[in-house]
């Protein structure tokens, strides 16, 4: 009895195996649910690397990846034939994925409006209308302050630190044009700043958004004060930090450096991506 037991289990286990190690998601090919990852535009190395995040994620249903901010028509009607195929596919719900730093901004705003989750576009003057759909769409909320952005920056501070108790660290991220929105982004980059100073031990942690692409007058501020912020804590005889909160290198990265030149601090480039955990991330988007 034993013997039959364990060769029945046996079987049992080979099938699971077999099944599970299969190179096609188990439920895809039939599936009512799919996903829809949207990134903004990019160099060729930025679409590089989302499109491996989104490969290592191995979702389970059948997926699409949009770029762009989906600010004018073509990028609409790509939006739309995505949604289409996705729909003649069998796709009753489509769980849409931003890969974006925060909520607030209009990038954000203008894929919920595309796809029908707000009213409300992110650019105004547009006249885009929304994609036609009969599925229902989940839209996932951006990166945030979620554990995944504290982790990875953790590691990224690790990187550079020899000192935490000694160190002061500087987030610096995109930022947005608009006051409101950079009030919340504040928010965000301030529970980020909080869990990593708890987390790493340093004596000082917090977030300044660069306003890359507001007007002149309001970018100028936001410079300085990213300067004031620094030179402040090296005053105190602090060592300084400086890391990036970006999705992807070869952006605002290097005009921080130009923004900071002369001035006494250690900086790490590295970027969200490429990481792992990142894909992971993607993954826990979707049921």
């Amino acid at each position: 009895m034993r013997k039959l037991l364990r060769a029945a289990h046996a079987c049992a286990l080979a099938v699971v195996i077999s099944l599970t190690s299969s190179p096609f998601p188990l439920h895809a090919a039939d599936s009512d649910s799919a996903v829809l990852i949207l990134a903004q535009s990019g160099p060729g190395a930025w679409t590089k690397s989302v499109k491996k995040a989104v490969k290592e994620a191995e979702l389970p249903y059948p997926y699409r990846l949009f770029f762009g901010m989906g600010d004018n028509a073509d990028e609409q009607r790509e939006l739309q034939d995505m949604i289409t195929s996705l729909e003649e596919g069998g796709a009753h719900t489509i769980y849409a994925v931003p890969l974006l730093v925060s909520s607030y901004s209009p990038v954000c705003r203008q894929w919920k409006f595309l796809l029908g989750i707000d009213v409300q576009p992110g650019f105004m003057n547009n006249p885009l209308f929304p994609v036609q759909k009969h599925s229902t769409i989940h839209f996932a909320d951006p990166l945030n302050d979620s554990a995944v952005v504290v982790e990875i920056l953790l590691d990224r501070t690790h990187e550079i630190s020899s000192a935490p108790a000694k160190e002061s660290v500087v987030i610096v991220t995109h930022g947005p044009n608009d006051n409101a929105d950079n009030d919340r982004w504040i928010e965000i980059l301030y529970s980020i700043s909080k869990r990593l100073k708890e987390r790493g031990g340093y004596k000082s942690v917090e977030g300044i958004t660069l306003r890359d692409d507001a007007p002149p007058a309001v970018r100028e501020q936001a410079v300085d004060f990213l300067r004031e912020r620094v030179k402040a804590a090296d005053q105190a005889g602090n060592r300084v930090l400086v890391v990036t909160l970006l999705l992807s290198a070869g952006g605002i990265e290097h005009k921080i450096g130009l923004e900071l030149r002369g001035m006494n601090y250690v900086f790490n480039t590295k970027a969200l991506l490429p990481d792992s955990r990142i894909s992971e991330w993607i993954r826990s988007q979707v049921p």
